[in-house]
């Protein structure tokens, strides 16, 4: 996953994808989110964002594909696939000015434990890492969740899981219809 994420990046900073103001995360920036937001459900008042995850939000990191670009302001949006339970892979958008998580599922599930990690944490990572100025005018509210409809059986075997939550990332950052990738092959 890792890999063809940082492939993305690559294609990314040599703006060979229409659109230059993404940014592609790597799998643990999705673990990195998911303790995130088991801490703060412990405790609002107290909760202290990740450190890990300001960098994230201010370019810095991943370290293979540094862009020093922010959230927000230089970047529009991001990629970044998601483990579900050891056994499954989803890929998720976070759009930073429409304030939605799209989620891609094959399966065509919900997942709603990981997608409400990022609606939470996300918003805080974007208001932690603009200026003072913007930082005043932004108010934490969890993003709006959408989940791209699938046709239903298209993960057959059970394992393709991984390839399409990447297809589905490849194609919404080119700007192709995700029905190539949904149609029935023969």
């Amino acid at each position: 996953m890792d890999g063809i994420m940082y492939l993305f990046r690559e294609y990314t900073s040599l703006d060979r994808f229409p659109h230059p103001r993404v940014g592609c995360m790597t799998c643990n920036f999705s673990v990195t989110v998911g303790a995130a937001y088991k801490q703060l459900l412990m405790n609002k008042r107290i909760y202290q964002l990740d450190q890990l995850l300001i960098q994230y939000g201010l370019g810095a990191l991943p370290a293979h594909g540094r862009t020093d670009k922010i959230w927000g302001v230089d970047v529009d949006r991001i990629y970044t696939p998601v483990n579900v339970k050891n056994n499954h892979w989803i890929s998720l958008c976070i759009n930073f000015e429409l304030r939605t998580v799209e989620v891609f599922d094959c399966d065509g599930g919900k997942h709603s434990r990981y997608v409400d990690a990022f609606t939470n944490i996300i918003t805080r990572v974007v208001k932690e890492v603009q200026s003072y100025k913007e930082k005043k005018q932004l108010v934490i509210k969890p993003y709006t969740v959408k989940y791209v409809p699938m046709r239903p059986g298209i993960n057959r075997s059970s394992c393709d899981c991984g390839v399409y939550a990447l297809k589905f990332i490849e194609c919404h950052m080119l700007g192709l219809q995700l029905s190539l990738l949904l149609q029935e092959q023969t």
